[in-house]
């Protein structure tokens, strides 16, 4: 019999003193030298590290101490905080008795806080030190403790966050895929047995020479790795594993001898079978110094002689947490039924619910390049694995088990919930435990089974986890993402980093599935209980948000404000929150403790009053009464004290005639107030009875109440009510609703449909008057005017409701009774109205099949069009895919709005192909259950094709298939739509388009015939049945263009000619010319028949040309004339009389000094001919000269700017001025000059030179 460790507090009372004292003797801290710790904690932050040092000598002797209370001892260990704490002790053997006794300093403890119980404590001793492993209640992680290396008694405290090192483990174990089981059936580990299971463990040379080269150093080792182990196998699964007593006969000392040479796997199981013997262990296991890796051999092991000592763990350094946890928990894990947990690559085996790499001990955390949740693994494991494990051992028939006194805890049933789409929530389980000193923690795991990427995590992802998995802690509740990232309104994320929160709420509709594991943490055979629940999440509502608060306002205390939020649907089908209630924080949003309003209407505002309270960081939270999702205010606002506050416990109040109302209320006081104040009412209606119990007050917190009597002599009805309190210097008021409720009712008038509407939709809102002076209504709807056949009902505080069973084509009547709190009204007349008739239809895309590559990666898309504008009732996707490895996809269906529904998305793993009906009503899919295609039969999608219901079908459907990886392809082979929507379907016999009920001129056209808008055949002139030419103009106003129309097949045509001066209409048989055109641009449209087919109009745009202008531009450098020519291809230049020819656009020649004459023509006289006239002289020329007034200057350049200066001959200038020069002159004014010899300066960019200048 196995007995569960027990704290007794008096242990503290008795032996505190004493071991205060003692503790102080054998624990002293000190500091850490990086390079001298051991191997395995060489990446280790130091920072974040605490170092003791242990007087081995009087520890032992504390140890050897016994209480007088079951063999427990207190002793004092580091805690991850750096204090010394006490801890209630007792051995807890991982050797068998015959091991134990051969060496008896290697052993193993257990233990529990003394101050703080949910602390709970494994440690190993041996010649080698010792190492611990203290594990917290969740809210911290685990703490661990090793020996450095060469400082003899110096001990390492770490938490595993302290680890830099990203393992580089790789785990071979091939996975084994098995069908899902109904996991909800099972209660894990409640049984009350412990499993004891013979573990065999050999170790190579290499492993024995790193830990001291002895076979009792690798004993320790192997002793402290295995309790660290047991920590999480006896607490998580109830299975302890006790080192066999051969154990020291597989630890090799000699790398160079053992039986270890490469194929670890094969000669593992050879050495336990022909050293230790099948029936002497029942699962083995190789520990190896090498490089880092793993395998178990296969999944499931234990007790099969062929394959239970197949596993091995290797590392460089094997030892420490992460050897112990990441490597040998998670292989051992493997020999017990577990499989992968992550998701960042399939492997069929429908228990990948951690995002990416996961985190949990058969997860990949720090392994997965890219998709790594966090550095290293947590010490403990996943629902699935738990629930796998579990199912696994309870099929074994080997083991011993031992029942034992520990109950498991008891959870409340839980509730599935239905939440709107972007829209944090929280969730909450109860479990009892008979054992009253149990130590509960709780684990709100996501369990949706899919591949789930870095790249793919996020809000609009169908399928798999969207919320990572999160230690177990002492509180039953989690947020949905964390609080602290709500408060930060950081709802979603995409592209998740490493040791980012990897939480996203869900944007698009789906179900989240989440099991809610309790854990009693009883050494000795712990107790693990679960459930499972389902929160849905729909487009139909959401987000769910606090719009009021946005900013940093500022209230008094005692103040009333309006509280507002966007209902965004949740008040109707299928959330139905009707109620909701609003808390206040005063810590940022961490916590919720005042009840601002409870069960208030879901009508997205409510007045309340802000308490007697003092804060900068208030937040407000408000939640549905029953259900979990919620919403907190933006942005942090302050609250100040008043003076004076009149708190009350709500602001509205009811009644019935003749009841009398106390309204309680606590006059409280601040800021040193101590005026007596008298209270009073304002705007209470005649009649009512007012008193004050007490009608002044001047103390803090009295409590004081009001009543209002008399009400049989007030009408029914809302009043406003001011409750006042006056003091000399002070006046506070606050309204209170008083409602006297009806007893006598008017009947409720119906708004919509309207009586007798016909074709009204399957999910038409029904609407009635509203009336403040009623508290709720009631709703009958029946299939006769009697209500003999009552087919829904419902009680609303809301003035509408949206039935949720109506048919199509029936005839239903409907009524509403009005209530309050006092009484009820009687039903009033009854509405009818007939629901429209649903039809269906079914279409096949045409466009296919169409390849999906093999290499690359695709996007691919086949469309279907639906011509009716009806709203949508239901669809189903009938799809025939092949592809050999289908999680590479995702694919779609898109609606003609634009609503993406996903069908499949990284599904599957590398099964191949689908050949299946989505269908909402149908169960999800399960990968490979069937004997043909992955997917096959009915199933569901997993996005909701609901979420198309109400759209218009009218429009272009796609189904879009994504490849998102570069290997592997297929083929779509067949895709079509099933589509039910309200109303009747136009026929369409012939498929053309055109409805055949008036639209359709031409019934019965070929299936795939292109017709016109009246539904008769289109016929289309060959591509190639026309050849037109075009004739320019021959030179600019001759009108002569032409256009040559030559057709191929003769028939009657007629061509329209529209453009420049033309309007014309032609006919012909085979070759037509449209002649005397000018330059422009003209439209031919050409129709014909041959008797019987009538051809489509076919139109072509051509343009009728004319010569260019000719153009010349001319440049001079120095001698060179540089001629830059358009307008033609032939130019004929003449310079000086000689001629020449040329196709060039550019031409140069060589001019002469002096007078130079340049002639440009082509073969068109209309283009006309370009003249000009260059001088080239070394000095400029003046002509005339003499000269009277007015004279050329002949330069050689034909442009830009000179001066000119003019002396005298004795040397005086007379005048000096710039000129631009005009195709190489310059005009010269001398009229002012005197009579006599000038001599004329020039200065340019290309000239420099003089002449003379005789003035008359």
């Amino acid at each position: 019999m196995i007995t569960k460790l027990r704290l007794v507090f008096s242990i503290t009372i008795l032996f505190g003193s004493f071991y205060g004292l003692a503790q102080q003797n054998y624990w002293k801290t000190g500091s850490l030298q990086h390079n001298l710790v051991s191997k395995s904690m060489q990446n280790i932050d130091v920072n974040k590290t605490k170092t003791f040092y242990l007087d081995a000598s009087t520890f032992s002797k504390a140890l050897d101490v016994t209480a007088s209370f079951k063999g427990e001892r207190i002793v004092y260990f580091p805690d991850g905080k750096g204090d010394v704490v006490p801890f209630s002790v007792k051995e807890h053997a991982v050797f068998a008795p015959e091991l134990a006794k051969k060496y008896p300093k290697i052993k193993s403890y257990i233990g529990y806080g003394v101050a703080n119980p949910k602390d709970r404590l494994r440690f190993s001793v041996s010649h080698k030190g010792m190492q611990s492993m203290l594990v917290h209640d969740g809210k911290e992680e685990a703490t661990y403790m090793q020996p450095s290396k060469n400082e003899e008694g110096q001990y390492v405290v770490y938490s595993g966050s302290a680890h830099s090192e990203k393992g580089e483990f790789i785990c071979d174990t091939k996975d084994v895929v098995s069908a899902k089981k109904n996991t909800s059936a099972l209660k894990l580990i409640d049984d009350q047995t412990l499993r004891t299971f013979r573990i065999a463990v050999s170790a190579s040379g290499e492993y024995t020479a790193y830990h001291g080269g002895s076979v009792a150093d690798a004993l320790a080792a192997i002793n402290a790795t295995l309790t660290r182990v047991n920590e999480v196998f006896e607490i998580d699964l109830g299975i302890h594993l006790e080192l066999i007593a051969d154990t020291d006969q597989v630890i090799y000392t000699d790398a160079t001898t053992d039986p270890y040479s490469g194929s670890l796997n094969a000669q593992a199981q050879n050495t336990f079978s022909t050293v230790i013997g099948s029936a002497n262990y029942d699962v083995g296991h190789l520990f190896h110094q090498g490089p880092n890796g793993g395998n178990a051999g296969t999944v499931g092991s234990v007790c099969d002689p062929n394959w239970k000592g197949r596993a091995y763990s290797s590392r460089s350094t094997p030892e420490g947490d992460l050897f112990d946890v990441d490597f040998v928990a998670h292989e051992i894990g493997h020999q017990f039924g577990a499989n992968h947990t992550w998701s960042f690559d399939s492997e069929g085996t429908l228990v990948q619910a951690e995002p990416a790499s996961g985190s949990t001990i058969m997860g990949y955390a720090g392994i997965a390049d890219g998709n790594n949740v966090q550095t290293n693994g947590d010490d403990y494991f996943h629902y699935y694995s738990i629930f796998q494990i579990a199912e696994y051992v309870g099929g074994l028939s080997c083991g011993v088990t031992t029942s034992i006194t520990n109950n498991p805890p008891v959870i409340s049933p839980l509730s599935n919930y239905i939440i709107p789409k972007s829209t944090p929530f929280v969730l909450t389980g109860e479990a009892t435990d008979p054992d009253a000193a149990d130590v509960l923690t709780y684990a709100w795991e996501q369990i949706d089974n899919g591949v789930v990427t870095r790249t793919n995590f996020g809000p609009e992802n169908p399928s798999g986890a969207n919320f990572r998995s999160l230690k177990p802690t002492t509180s039953n509740e989690r947020y949905f993402p964390k609080i602290e990232r709500v408060i930060q309104d950081v709802l979603t994320q995409t592209n998740p980093s490493e040791g980012s929160s990897w939480e996203t709420v869900s944007d698009v509709e789906r179900d989240l599935n989440f099991a809610f594991t309790v854990r009693d943490n009883v050494v000795g055979g712990g107790q693990v209980v679960s459930e499972t629940m389902n929160v849905r999440v729909v487009n139909a509502a959401g987000p769910f948000k606090v719009i009021s608060q946005s900013t940093n306002e500022v209230y008094q205390s005692g103040s009333v404000q309006q509280v507002t939020w966007d209902v965004a649907g949740t008040n109707a089908a299928p959330i139905n929150t009707e109620t909701v209630s609003i808390f206040l924080s005063i810590d940022s949003g961490l916590s919720f403790p005042i009840v601002l309003a409870e069960n208030v209407v879901n009508d997205g505002s409510e007045i309340v009053q802000i308490p007697n309270v003092v804060t900068t960081t208030a937040r407000i939270r408000v939640m549905p009464t029953n259900n979990v999702y919620y919403a907190i205010n933006s942005s942090n606002f302050t609250i100040n004290t008043s003076d004076v506050n009149l708190e009350f416990e709500k602001l509205t109040y009811n009644t019935c005639q003749p009841n009398d109302v106390i309204i309680p209320f606590k006059y409280t006081v601040n800021n040193g107030f101590s005026e007596t104040s008298t209270f009073s009412v304002f705007g209470a209606p005649a009649n009512l009875g007012v008193i004050f119990s007490l009608p002044t007050a001047d103390t803090n917190n009295t409590d004081v109440n009001l009543t209002f009597s008399n009400t049989a002599n007030v009408a029914p009805g809302t009043y406003e009510i001011t409750v006042l309190s006056n003091s000399a210097t002070n006046a506070t008021a606050v309204v209170v609703t008083l409602v006297i409720g009806n007893t006598t009712f008017a009947d409720v008038g119906l708004i919509s449909p309207v009586n007798g509407a016909i074709g009204v939709n399957n999910n038409e809102t029904l609407l009635w008057e509203l009336n403040e002076a009623y508290t709720s209504y009631d709703l009958e709807i029946a299939t006769d005017p009697a209500f003999s056949t009552i087919v829904e009902t419902k009680t609303t505080p809301f003035s509408e409701y949206k039935p949720t069973s109506l048919l199509a084509e029936t005839t239903y009547y409907w009524r509403v009774k009005p209530k309050s709190l006092c009484a009820e009204g009687t039903f009033g007349t009854a509405y009818s109205f007939t629901t429209a008739l649903v039809s269906c239809a079914n279409k096949n895309a045409e466009d296919l099949p169409k390849v999906i590559p093999a290499v690359g990666t695709s996007v691919l898309q086949s469309k279907i069009t639906f011509l009716d504008d009806l709203p949508i009732t239901d669809v189903k996707v009938n799809l025939n895919l092949e592809h050999t490895f289908l999680s590479d996809l995702t694919i779609s269906l898109i609606s003609p709005q634009g609503t993406r529904v996903v069908l499949t998305s990284n599904s599957c793993g590398e099964f191949q192909d689908i050949n299946a009906v989505f269908d909402d009503a149908a169960s999800s899919f399960v990968c490979g259950s069937g004997a043909g295609a992955a997917i096959e039969g009915s199933v569901r999608p997993l996005g909701s094709l609901a979420s198309l219901n109400g759209e218009s079908m009218l429009g272009e459907w796609i189904l879009e298939v994504k490849d998102g990886a570069s290997s592997d392809g297929g083929e779509i082979i067949d895709f079509s739509l099933d589509i039910c929507a309200e109303g009747v379907l136009r026929p369409d016999a012939d498929n053309d388009g055109v409805f055949d009920d008036g639209d359709d001129m031409c019934l019965g056209t070929p299936n795939g015939a292109e017709v016109d808008v009246n539904g008769c055949a289109v016929y289309k002139f060959e591509p190639d049945n026309f050849a037109i030419s075009i004739a320019s103009e021959s030179c600019t106003t001759t009108n002569n263009g032409e256009i040559i129309i030559d057709a191929v097949e003769e028939i009657n045509y007629s061509v329209v000619v529209t453009g420049t001066g033309i309007n014309s209409t032609t006919s012909f048989t085979d070759v037509t010319t449209i002649s005397n055109l000018d330059a422009g641009t003209y439209v031919l449209c050409i129709t014909g028949t041959d008797g019987v087919k009538v051809y489509e109009e076919y139109c072509v745009t051509v343009v009728v040309t004319e010569p260019d202008v000719l153009s010349v531009l001319s440049a001079v450098t120095n001698t060179t004339l540089k001629l830059d020519l358009s307008g033609a291809v032939l130019y004929t230049i003449e310079l000086n009389g000689v001629a020449e020819q040329t196709t060039d656009a550019k031409h140069s020649l060589e001019l002469k000094n002096g007078l130079n004459t340049i002639k440009v023509s082509t073969g068109m006289e209309c283009q006309g001919v370009y003249e000009e006239q260059i001088y080239i002289a070394s000095n400029p020329v003046i002509s005339p000269n003499p000269v009277m007034s007015e004279t050329v200057a002949y330069v050689g350049a034909l442009s830009g700017k000179l001066t000119v200066t003019i002396y005298t001959i004795d040397g005086r200038v007379v005048q000096q001025k710039e000129h631009s020069i005009n195709n190489g002159m310059v005009n010269l004014e001398v009229s002012s000059l005197a009579k006599g010899m000038y001599i004329l300066y020039f200065e340019g960019a290309e000239i420099k030179g003089q002449t003379k200048l005789i003035k008359r």
